[in-house]
């Protein structure tokens, strides 16, 4: 019997109620699990859909309801509340609320311990301006008009906090409103100094993307110098790479061979009083039709590399116990 079998059998033996499930379904022993994501029309929300079907499919104890939701934020607040077993959010809010900062203070801070499962996907960040703007590293964006992602986005938190440890105020930067499909023209018009651009696992490109540098065939990516990369390394809430610029083609590097891009890493979440059981199956059945569930998104795909699932997440989070073992199990670093 291979390891998801013996836990599904030892799973199957007890009756548990979580996320508003009132008892077990049909009187059989499920698990019912509720996951939280964001809008249907996301990446997270058909991965989700994709992860349910699968156990679903796969399972004689476990059901997941994958369900749409207001975004990762929210899905977090539903999981501290018991609405949901399984969350999504990125390392930076998740470093927040663990640490009870912001938001999470006081009356806003979880009642409930979170534990980090599994890594999700990310989103590269970098800024590029026109070539001709004078603006070359992120160091000169004092005066300029800057685009640091929509605002209300997980990316802008990130970019903010990357740009506090550049060498000028952030109150001498203008920060505009712009949604992601506005700012190729406002770039191009000349209504925003500074833009983003943005990579979901490196490799994809959104389409508002590959606009911007078809008509802005100039636009070049600011570069991050090394003294503010030291600084931004000593904070373990943000993360971010160098990324080779064959790899992220699109803006011109001048003579650069790579540039440094933030990450705004997404990593789901159960509450620390998971079963681990529970958790332990839906991980083997989730590492075993891995391939399965590219047929839900393409992100997905990304799931197939265990350093991918274990690689990126906060080194200052718990990690769920069942997770622990499933990585102990193939062999990686968490």
């Amino acid at each position: 019997m291979n390891r998801r079998k013996a836990l599904g059998a030892i799973g199957s033996i007890g009756a548990f109620s979580l996320a508003g499930c009132s008892g077990p379904l049909g009187g059989g022993g499920t698990t019912t699990l509720t996951m939280m994501t964001s809008t249907e029309d996301t990446a997270a929300y058909q991965m989700s859909q994709g992860l349910a079907a699968v156990v679903n499919e796969q399972s004689d104890s476990i059901e997941i309801s994958a369900r749409p939701g207001d975004g990762a934020k929210q899905s977090m607040r539903l999981l501290d509340q018991e609405e949901a077993d399984i969350a999504y959010t990125d390392t930076l809010n998740a470093s927040r609320i663990y640490n009870e900062q912001g938001d999470y203070s006081g009356d806003g801070a979880f009642s409930s311990t979170i534990n980090q499962v599994f890594h999700y996907y990310d989103i590269l960040g970098g800024l590029a301006t026109q070539g001709d703007s004078g603006i070359k590293t992120v160091n000169d964006l004092a005066g300029a008009a800057v685009s640091p992602n929509p605002v209300g986005t997980a990316m802008r938190d990130v970019m903010m906090e990357h740009l506090s440890h550049a060498d000028f105020s952030l109150d001498e930067m203008e920060q505009l409103a712009l949604g992601y499909g506005e700012e190729a023209s406002a770039l191009s018009e000349g209504r925003a100094d500074v833009v983003t651009d943005i990579r979901i696992n490196a490799n994809l490109t959104p389409s508002y993307v590959e606009e911007q540098y078809s008509i802005n065939e100039n636009a070049w990516l600011l570069h991050w110098p090394d003294s503010v990369v030291s600084s931004i390394q000593e904070d373990p809430a943000i993360t971010g790479s160098y990324y080779p610029a064959d790899d992220v083609p699109g803006p011109d590097y001048g003579d650069r061979d790579e540039e440094w891009w933030t990450e705004t890493v997404y990593v789901t979440f159960v509450r620390e009083s998971m079963d681990e059981e529970v958790l332990g199956e839906v991980l083997d059945i989730m590492w075993e039709n891995v391939e399965g569930l590219t047929e839900y998104h393409a992100l997905a795909g990304a799931w197939a590399d265990e350093s991918f699932l274990s690689g990126k997440m906060n080194p200052n989070i718990p990690v769920h116990p069942a997770a622990q073992s499933f990585y102990d199990d193939l062999g990686v670093d968490y």
